[in-house]
């Protein structure tokens, strides 16, 4: 290959191009003139990235490509197999055997690399039915096995979580709590068989859902025992205790889904102390919850610096002019991993307990009368979802936007259901919400600096107020 055919782009060649335009359209196919031509500018693009660059007339595509797909950075072993192509701005694809003179219009400066020049795209079938079938393989996604467990999954767990939901809404009876506590000790069973299957989600799952069932066994149990005494004392006090027990079972019965046996560990020993402290004194059953629930605003805002500093990965940056030009040391990548795994899962488990605590809160706080009850739970789940922004991985933003949306949800409709005056103004709150969010999603898809700013605010502000509604709301007579 010529190696003066590459140089830095010049100023743009005005007569090539004029003469270019005075051939007629046999000349500029194969005439003499385009071919004796020095250099011709071109700018060639792939996704992102474009290059100018200045060419021989007389080379042509075929030699071109290498250099082009190496300044461009697009060598890779991944597609590199299939070859390159240029494409015009027509999407017409240059002959790679042929040079780019004999196939350029002067009004076109700029093509397109494309890998895949060698794919054989155009497939020739001899019956309809194997045409029909090889389009809808590469149209639509195969239902698979693996989907058919996982629809099974959420089914079931919808269908638990809905049954605890009937269990919870029932009158408290020595029945109920057999009811709670047979369902908890069969799904505790089915937890170890899943968990000695090796089949950790599904055992993750029903273990949650089985410390509900104890959680409400014990609710029921004590609520029965005990009649006349308020469901956020002694009843969530046995609550707590059956959220503890179902937590140290699953650590022993599950050893593979361990870590996650400490969410009903957390959430009873969270939920434990302002019921305790509500049973033996009734007058600090309020300042106990509410602060029970601000705490936990506050907590699941922080909770990302919490766990690195659980799992932290240290960055030792040089510090004299010896350690600047020392070679680096050898980085443990296993290490590194294991550190990020555990973090991260510390942070997944915190999320779940603290979520599922802000929610067994919210219907005492919006049980209080007066407007700043409901407006610490608004605000601190509105500080949950804003926070929302800054995570990345899938997991824990479906628990933190579900936990935020089922806890503004639930705050609104137990407001309207409490103060029915405020439903017009919760109808017009609510579909301004809906829309603003629908445009900032859908129709404005540019990611602007000042709304971030804004929404940052917006964040800052949520958490600030949280500790003042507190302290209103417990001084409120």
């Amino acid at each position: 290959m010529d190696t003066d055919a590459y140089v830095p782009s010049p100023p743009p060649f005005v007569p090539a191009a004029q003469a270019m335009n005075q051939q007629t359209g046999n000349d500029a196919m194969d005439g003499p003139e385009i071919s004796q031509q020095s250099s011709i500018p071109i700018t060639v693009s792939y996704k992102k990235r474009s290059v100018t660059l200045t060419v021989a007339a007389d080379v042509i595509v075929a030699e071109l490509l290498p250099d082009i797909a190496s300044r461009l950075g697009v060598l890779d072993p991944a597609i590199v197999y299939g070859g390159y192509r240029l494409v015009n701005g027509d999407g017409e694809t240059l002959d790679p055997a042929r040079t780019i003179p004999q196939q350029y219009i002067a009004s076109q400066h700029t093509f397109a690399l494309t890998p895949g020049a060698l794919a054989d795209s155009d497939i020739i079938y001899d019956d309809v039915v194997e045409a029909v079938g090889s389009n809808v393989g590469q149209v639509y996604r195969a239902w698979t096995t693996k989907h058919t467990t996982f629809t099974t999954l959420i089914i079931c767990a919808g269908m638990l979580a809905i049954s605890a939901i009937c269990l919870a809404v029932t009158p408290a009876s020595i029945i109920s709590a057999s009811i709670g506590a047979a369902f908890a000790i069969i799904m505790l069973a089915l937890t170890a068989l899943l968990d000695n299957h090796q089949l950790q989600i599904p055992a993750i799952v029903i273990g949650l859902l089985s410390s509900i069932f104890a959680a409400l066994t014990g609710f029921q149990c004590i609520a029965a025992m005990h009649p006349l005494a308020t469901a956020y004392g002694l009843p969530t006090l046995g609550a707590a205790a059956g959220f503890l027990m179902a937590g140290i079972i699953i650590v022993f019965v599950a050893p593979r889904s361990r870590p996650y046996s400490f969410v009903p560990i957390i959430v009873g020993a969270v939920t434990l102390i302002p019921s305790a402290l509500g049973a033996i004194w009734p007058h600090a059953l309020k300042p106990a919850w509410v602060i029970t629930a601000t705490a936990a605003a506050l907590v699941i805002n922080a909770l990302p610096w919490m766990c690195l500093s659980v799992a932290r990965i240290s960055v030792l940056s040089p510090q004299s002019e010896s350690e600047i030009f020392a070679l680096p040391k050898p980085i443990d990548y296993d290490d590194i991993r294991r550190r990020y795994i555990q973090g991260s899962t510390y942070l997944f488990i915190g999320r779940i307990a603290i979520a599922a605590t802000l929610l067994i809160c919210t219907p005492y706080i919006m049980g209080l009368h007066g407007l700043f009850a409901p407006l610490l739970c608004l605000l601190a789940f509105a500080a949950m979802l804003l926070d929302s922004r800054q995570i990345y991985t899938l997991r824990e933003m479906a628990i933190t936007v579900g936990a935020a949306g089922i806890g503004i949800l639930l705050s609104v409709l137990l407001l309207a259901a409490t103060q029915p005056g405020t439903r017009p103004a919760l109808a017009i709150g609510l579909l301004v919400c809906a829309i603003v969010a629908l445009v900032f999603t859908y129709v404005s898809r540019k990611q602007s600096l000042f709304v971030t700013r804004v929404t940052d605010a917006i964040e800052v502000i949520c958490i600030l107020a949280l500790p003042p509604l507190a302290y209103f709301i417990i001084m409120a007579s």
